[in-house]
This record gives structure tokens, sequence and C-alpha cells, in this order.
């Protein structure tokens, strides 16, 4: 199986990235991307633990212990395959939050690497704003619980996280109802990136740019499909397709769409923690026959950082199988 979004604790996940790749080895995923938010630490980390680990082999040669000159993909044993880098960028799009994939990202890109130190710094300014307002209301500490933290792409997700452990709400839900929210008494708009320089940044450092999660968006269906027009304007090489906690409805709607605008298709569970069971690593919908073509490892860009299908696609399995059928 593969799955192409997921999440560590240096954005709003739960698990180290080894604790992923563990997790991963247990769902038996073949290739794992990790998108963190903004980030792209965890592949840094993980490269430069697997180079340490090399250095003392005494096969330094071996392919599965090495990753790749561009920085796009680790050969690691937890994973049959390899983990591929990635990236989720957050995106402005007529005032509405936008998320764009970035897969086979080289994570060394100077203008990706630019681009990503300013939205961490967005991030952290974002924090800081919503930190006074919550100081105006006699709700302290904000500030000192974000420093304990390894994430470096701090969110809502950890305010509220705070305000929870804090008593002052009494779930994530009611901290973003009533306090972080739009229309809560802390809320801070965020500052992103548009749509083009993301994209415009993610070719830049060689990598796809793939539309998250399409559905979650709060859109009618005369913006939605201007949105996914724009997207395509701008550049846009892909869209996720199937992904955790999707109806088969919406996910012949977006494979309609992928045909309609010739764009690659990508999956993902967006995995964040293993609390969240209906998220789990490689818990995504079959691809739909109607895009199996159009899969993301027929795109180039897996030919020649892979150079092979997947295991049950190159054994004559069903395209959709590199999936699970959740």
């Amino acid at each position: 199986m593969i799955d192409l979004h997921s999440h560590t604790h240096f954005s709003d996940g739960d698990l180290s990235p080894s604790r992923l790749l563990s997790r991963a080895h247990e769902r038996g995923l073949e290739y794992l991307a990790i998108t963190d938010h903004d980030s792209v630490t965890a592949f840094h980390t993980l490269r430069a633990e697997r180079h340490a680990h090399a250095s003392k082999d005494t096969n330094p040669d071996d392919s599965s212990t090495t990753s790749n000159a561009s920085g796009t993909i680790l050969r690691l044993p937890q994973l049959s395959g390899g983990l591929i880098s990635g990236v989720e960028v957050s995106c402005q799009w007529e005032g509405l939050e936008i998320h764009v994939l970035g897969l086979f990202v080289d994570v060394d890109n100077v203008a990706l690497t630019t681009m990503l130190q300013q939205q961490q710094q967005r991030r952290r300014e974002r924090a800081a704003a919503i930190d006074l307002k919550l100081q105006r209301n006699g709700m302290t500490g904000l500030g000192a619980y974000l420093d304990t933290l390894p994430c470096d792409a701090i969110s809502r997700s950890h305010v509220a996280d705070f305000l929870v452990n804090q008593g002052h709400s009494k779930n994530k839900q009611h901290a973003f109802n009533k306090l972080i929210g739009r229309k809560g008494k802390a809320y801070v708009a965020a500052g992103w990136c548009e749509f083009a320089d993301a994209i415009a940044t993610i070719h830049e450092a060689g990598g796809i740019a793939s539309l998250a999660h399409p559905d979650r968006y709060p859109l009618s269906r005369p913006r939605f499909r201007r949105m996914v027009e724009d997207y395509c304007e701008a550049g846009g090489d892909a869209i996720e397709v199937s992904y955790s906690n999707l109806n088969p409805g919406s996910l012949g709607h977006l494979a309609e769409l992928c045909e309609k605008h010739e764009l690659w298709a990508t999956a993902g569970s967006d995995f964040h923690s293993p609390d969240h069971h209906w998220m789990d690593l490689g818990k995504i919908r079959m691809m739909p026959a109607a895009c199996r073509h159009s899969a993301i490892w027929h795109h180039p860009a897996w030919q020649q950082h892979i150079g092979k299908l997947p295991a049950i696609v190159s054994a004559g399995g069903s395209e959709g199988s590199a999936i699970s059928d959740a």
C-alpha cells in the first residue's frame, strides 16, 4: 500500500518521525510521504539518523541504508519501498485556507526552505497574537506551553490542546467555537501565501503539487468549481482523490474532476494520531477505475525517483489496490 499524506509532531501530528515509520511498518505500507504542515523537518531528521547509521554500516553502498542525492527519497528498513519527501502548504484563496501538498520536493531547495521559514514565522506571529487576546481574557501560559512542543509549525490545534489541558475548554471543538475560531474571542486571521506562490515554489523544488482533501472546504458548488479552476490555472498538477473518511459519492466526483481537468490522482490518509482510527495510515478507499490511469505512480516523477510501480500493481494486481479499500 501507499499513503502520501501523513503528519508528525513537527506539525500537528502526535508521533515522532521514527514512531510514524514504525506504525507504517505495522500497517504494511510500501511507500509513505510525510507531509507536515509548512515543514520538512521530519525528512531532514530521518535522513540525518539514516546517514549516521549508514556511516557505521559495513556496507554503506547498500541501497537500503542510503538516500538519493536530491533529498526526495529515503530507503528505510521500515518501508519495503521508501519514504517520499513531502509537505502540506497552507494557502489562502478568497479569504479561505486551502492546503496544497508538495510531493517529491527537494527538501534542500532554497526557495522551498525560504517559503517554509516565512510560513513558520507567520504561524509564530499568529500564536503570539492569540496569546495576547487570551491573556486579556484571563487565560495565561500559552507561550510557555508552545515552547515545550517539538513542532516548528505551530497551529491553532496546539492552542486548542492548551485550552483543554488548562480547563478553559471542555474539548478542542469547544475551544474553536468559543475562543479561537472565526467567531471566537481570541480569533486571529492567518496570513498564508497565495495559491500560485505555493505551487510555483513546489515546482521550483522539483515537486508535484496536489490539492489536499478537496471536499473538506466550506464551499458552495459554484465556489468549489471556481477554486479548482483557479488551482489548475495556477499550475496545480494533481488532486487528492482518495483519503480517509471520504464518502463514495465524493470519491466519484473527485475522480471526475481529475479526468475533466487532466490532473494526476493522489491518495493519502491525512494521518495525525493513532487515536484517530478512522484516519489510520493506509486507511484509504480504493482508487476509482475512472482515474487509475492517472494515478500518481504513473507520473514521470515517480518513475524518475522510484523507477518502479508499487509492488501490487507491478505484480498484476488491481491499480486501485495500491491503496486499501477502507
